[in-house]
């Protein structure tokens, strides 16, 4: 048997290489949130709302094509981690060969849907001359970056089936900002808005060239032959990708949805708000998925090797990090909505305006993210099927809130069809996941959140005690940016302060953790 490089070697590395993994992914997230909290308030200052609501409109269709992926991007780490646990190159080579063969072809289905469809969206969204023209480039623009990533997206399966996810964090850290500073540099050179959809398409062409040397290099017996995988390879691959398409369909939908839906109705300024406020909600996501694209290779590599136990640990540790990393951050978010949005974007109209909307999505992903381990670990134990389900409800449920609300809320009926549908999506994911997997779902699991919730609760306690009584003396009123900053700093401190006290007392935090940076730094 032709043996592929397991990167990855003993068990006692899997911790560490895990916390690296991590560590990358959080630079990365850092990089794509400071990027987007530069870029954003000068879009608008450039283009205005209608502006940013086009922007948002037409990428939110383009990476609905990407609902034509069927599933099988998001499957390649499932099936790579199992390859390369067990040392079988030709099973590697297998999954890669059947995924980018059917990626090809769907490339070209996505390339003429959007030739054939294209006029009719850019007329639906851009009525006015001033912008139709923008919205045709970007809108391609949009969908070359969706494609490309399409086709190229078996490197980054590979990579993090290797579990090299450091890798994928340094290349994108690097993408992001240099995709960013070519952003900055066109908006404040005054180009035109179609010049921002080039910039994004240069940085895709080149994250997909990095991921394919790194991949090459991780797994040096890689090839990547196209339709050359045998019947027993790629029936495995697209019987699973079927319905983590489900899932994913639901998921495209309920985030790229709402947007069109309020672009086509109350307008291109509901739908800016909406962006806005989910601009901030998906800030703090890139804080609470830090943990997160560990889980499903690792939980699929531990069920490789029969490491029932440490599959428990992971499941557990994993669903206590997110906690601690997003209850705060939501805690802060709520308590004051629109001081952050001042503070962001220097715009008391459109912080007034999106306040509502902020808070609701931030609790909407908080609720999402919290539940997002177990979907994990359950889909890298192959049941896929439940979080399409469960996805499929939660979708279901915000799309038709966000249809029946839109017109006589707007983007704040959106937003609370959104929270409802997370809880829903959430409910049906545990329920169904402590049916299939007790052993993993059950009392540990729970507990496990706790204290992080508890947690949560003093912090949001502090930051308003904060606010309320230390604030005010010295700010009572906010006269700009630079004093909303001081504002946020003040309750960030204090809702901070009283979550990590409330952390240690609760077990939230424990030594055990500082033992894994330990372990992550001696092995880096």
């Amino acid at each position: 048997m032709t043996r592929a490089p397991a990167d990855g070697g003993s068990s006692g590395s899997d911790g560490a290489r895990a916390v690296r993994g991590v560590a990358w992914g959080g630079v990365e997230s850092a990089a794509g949130a400071i990027t987007g909290l530069v870029v954003t308030p000068l879009i608008v200052r450039a283009f205005g709302i209608e502006g940013l609501g086009l922007w948002a409109a037409c990428w939110s269709l383009a990476h609905s094509a990407g609902l034509l992926d069927l599933g099988i991007g998001a499957s390649y780490a499932r099936f790579t981690a199992r390859a390369i646990a067990r040392g079988d190159a030709a099973e590697l080579n297998g999954t890669v060969a059947a995924g980018v063969g059917l990626h090809l072809l769907l490339a070209a289905a996505i390339g003429a849907l959007g030739a054939a469809a294209g006029p009719l969206v850019v007329s639906a969204f851009a009525p006015s001359d001033a912008l139709r023209g923008e919205a045709a480039l970007l809108l391609g623009g949009a969908l070359a970056v969706v494609v490309l990533r399409l086709i190229l997206s078996a490197y980054r399966g590979v990579l993090a089936g290797a579990q090299r996810i450091d890798i994928l964090g340094r290349i994108g850290a690097l993408v992001t900002l240099v995709e960013g500073a070519g952003a900055v540099t066109i908006v404040l050179a005054h180009g035109p808005l179609r010049l921002l959809a080039l910039n994004a398409l240069a940085a895709a062409a080149l994250a997909s060239a990095l991921e394919g040397l790194a991949a090459h290099r991780v797994c040096p017996e890689l090839r990547v032959r196209p339709w050359r995988a045998r019947n027993e390879q790629w029936r495995p691959l697209f019987g699973f990708a079927l319905k983590l398409q489900a899932a994913r369909t639901a998921e495209v939908l309920a985030h790229h949805g709402p947007r069109v839906v309020l672009a086509a109705g109350p307008g291109l300024a509901a739908a800016g708000v909406y962006d806005l406020a989910a601009r901030v909600a998906r800030a703090m996501q890139a804080v609470g998925t830090l943990p997160l694209p560990v889980v499903q290779p690792l939980a699929t590599r531990l069920q490789a090797l029969g490491e029932d136990r440490r599959l428990a640990l992971l499941l557990q540790r994993a669903t206590r990090y997110v906690g601690l990393l997003t209850i705060p951050c939501a805690a802060v978010l709520i308590l004051d909505a629109p001081g952050f949005l001042f503070a962001w974007t220097g715009d008391a109209a459109a912080a007034t305006a999106a306040a509502a909307a902020t808070r609701l999505l931030v609790a909407s992903a908080a609720i999402t993210l919290l539940a997002s381990p177990a979907r994990l670990v359950l889909r890298g134990l192959g049941h896929a099927g439940l979080e399409a389900s469960a996805a499929g409800a939660g979708a279901a449920l915000h799309l038709t809130l966000a249809v029946v609300l839109a017109a006589s809320l707007g983007a704040e009926g959106v937003a609370l069809g959104a929270l409802l549908g997370a809880v829903l999506a959430a409910s049906w994911l545990g329920l169904g996941g402590s049916r299939l997997r007790r052993d993993l779902l059950a009392f540990p699991f729970l507990a496990s959140l706790g204290g992080a919730l508890a947690a949560g609760l003093l912090a949001f306690a502090g930051g308003w005690l904060v606010r309320s009584l230390v604030v005010p003396s010295a700010l009572p009123a906010i006269a700009g940016r630079g004093a909303a900053l001081v504002h946020l700093a003040a309750e960030s401190a204090g809702a901070g302060l009283f979550f990590f006290v409330a952390a240690l007392v609760s077990g939230g935090l424990r030594r055990d953790d500082l033992a894994l940076l330990r372990a992550a730094r001696g092995t880096a």
